[in-house]
């Protein structure tokens, strides 16, 4: 049951393999083992990839909750050996990991002295495997995603905004267009991760034409570049706010690129009440930063 439980996850016999550590022609073969055992089609082969027969959901239910059981007595032991009485596991988008979670969970801390937090932040794409396998209990991205397995849960938005220098002929300017930034250096996240591409694309759609003078793989990069005065660095609002870079001025776009904040979460299983009362804290901070206030 296991293979079958990597298949749903993941949805492919590749994916499988890398979360099992073993080779994709013995996925394969454990799967066909199953369905020939249990005399039921569990998936729809097309394309390379496996689709799940209404057999294979009903009983991927049964099977997480068979999983999250047993996951809860390790948890429970392991917490009794460490001495904690309660854990929480949460992961975010890398830009959220700066200023957003943090505050989250220094909130959290000081109504929850006693609780364990394990944090990291992660790609959107390798969210669905932490939260089904239960390596964490929620996430929190900034990116699109969708899966039959978890709830998605809009919290709010986000936009992209400038930081330069203090100093930079810019910075007294009381937003930035477009020809702004053509006249200037810049430096831009990279096309290849969505925020760059959502530049870029907004950019195409007012008919502008600018090549950055630097790309960057990630926000906080294309800050530091530009505390160096290398460029206008555009980046999301969440890695320059409350003062994360001093030295650093950030302005508004005159043309919004917004994206949306998501809270996600299993689909099929009960969150602790400590998670609750995480997420209450997330929301409280979100309507803040909806309302224009600091959540810091």
């Amino acid at each position: 049951m296991e293979v079958f439980r990597a298949v749903m996850v993941t949805g492919t016999v590749s994916g499988a393999a890398r979360m099992l550590y073993v080779s994709q022609p013995a996925v394969s073969k454990l799967l066909n083992h199953t369905e020939t055992s249990l005399g039921i089609k569990l998936f729809e082969r097309s394309g390379g990839k496996l689709l799940p027969t209404s057999a294979a959901n009903a009983l991927f239910e049964e099977v997480q909750q068979v999983y999250d059981a047993a996951l809860s007595v390790d948890r429970f032991v392991e917490h009794l050996a460490s001495r904690s009485t309660t854990e929480i596991a949460v992961s975010c988008s890398p830009s959220l990991g700066l200023s957003l979670i943090p505050c989250v969970i220094e909130r959290f801390n000081q109504r929850n002295t006693k609780t364990r937090i394990r944090f990291h932040t992660t790609l959107t794409a390798d969210v669905p495997n932490e939260l089904l396998s239960k390596k964490i209990d929620l996430a929190v991205t900034v990116l699109p995603l969708s899966n039959p397995h978890l709830t998605v849960e809009k919290l709010g938005n986000g936009k992209m905004v400038c930081a330069m220098v203090e100093g930079h002929p810019l910075a007294s300017r009381k937003c930035i267009t477009f020809a702004d930034l053509a006249a200037h250096k810049t430096i831009f996240l990279s096309p290849s991760i969505t925020f760059g591409g959502l530049i870029r694309s907004t950019l195409e759609a007012h008919g502008v034409d600018i090549t950055p003078t630097i790309d960057v793989p990630r926000a906080e990069l294309a800050c530091a570049l530009a505390k160096r005065a290398l460029g206008v660095a555009i980046v999301d609002e969440f890695s320059v706010a409350n003062g994360l870079w001093a030295g650093l001025i950030v302005k508004p776009l005159s043309a919004s690129i917004t994206f949306n904040v998501n809270l996600v979460t299993p689909k099929f299983s009960v969150m602790s009440r400590a998670a609750e009362q995480f997420i209450q804290i997330l929301r409280e901070c979100m309507a803040l930063h909806e309302a224009g206030e600091p959540y810091a």
